[in-house]
């Protein structure tokens, strides 16, 4: 497996597209392997970089939740112009990007949220309100995946090792705008998320799974892994999970 943090644009046999967004600090490369999946089941798949990690820097540059959402929304317009049937999957930060989409858009597909950044450990928001104005960023020695070849090679394609923490500030004031709208979504969702996840609370991705008004909706734990569960020791049950979900067929309990 080599991984890329190079967008990627596969267009399928079938009739369906499918928006791959990654999470904060990182890249396409956390769903390049999904991405692949899903196209040779036929999907459309496009992945792309977001605003502020679309080049390797010294440093994570500054970019806001409004610019994230920006380049969301142009991107899943793009392909609805093409396909009569759009599914998102947010990864972390991307989940809630994903969960702001699905409140201003009327017809997604299906929304699919991989451990979501709907919350993280208590101490750290007066942290990052604190301290995170006087230091711009955090070192990042190593990336949260349990899979030690992964974490190498995942490692050698990231742009950044950094963690820039005015970004980390405007992506909790988007999951502040999020969390109040989780009762109001209605499109099918499944959430998957690992219960050793070092970098978002997995309480908070249930709670906020318990929050949706969706009735078509579903939550499946994992173990033994980190955050990039894409990428981690169970990522061929997160890609068939991802994949039976958007394929309308039934999960298991």
């Amino acid at each position: 497996m080599n991984l890329s943090n190079e967008p990627f644009y596969h267009i399928g046999a079938g009739a369906g597209a499918c928006l791959l967004i990654h999470g904060l600090g990182g890249g396409v490369y956390e769903l390049q392997t999904l991405g692949e999946r899903l196209y040779q089941q036929g999907w459309t798949v496009r992945g792309m970089n977001l605003p502020g990690h679309d080049r390797a820097a010294k440093r994570m540059p500054d970019s806001t939740w409004s610019q994230w959402v920006a380049c969301v929304q142009t991107e899943y317009q793009q392909l609805c112009r093409h396909h009569h049937r759009v599914a998102v999957v947010g990864f972390s930060n991307g989940g809630l990007l994903a969960l702001y989409l699905a409140s201003q858009v009327q017809n997604l597909y299906r929304l699919v949220l991989l451990a979501p950044f709907l919350g993280m450990s208590r101490w750290l928001y007066p942290l990052v309100d604190s301290i995170g104005y006087w230091i711009p960023s955090l070192p990042r020695w190593r990336l949260p995946i349990a899979d030690p070849e992964m974490e190498a090679q995942a490692r050698r394609v990231c742009f950044f090792r950094d963690f820039n923490l005015a970004a980390v500030r405007s992506a909790i004031e988007l999951q502040r705008r999020v969390k109040r709208l989780l009762p109001q979504m209605t499109v099918p969702t499944l959430v998957v998320q690992s219960r050793q996840d070092r970098v978002v609370d997995p309480e908070a991705a249930w709670q906020g799974f318990q929050a949706l008004g969706c009735t078509d909706k579903h939550f499946h734990w994992l173990t033994d892994c980190d955050h990039i569960i894409t990428l981690d020791r169970h990522r061929e049950a997160v890609m068939q999970l991802v994949s039976d979900f958007l394929a309308g067929t039934p999960l298991p309990d």
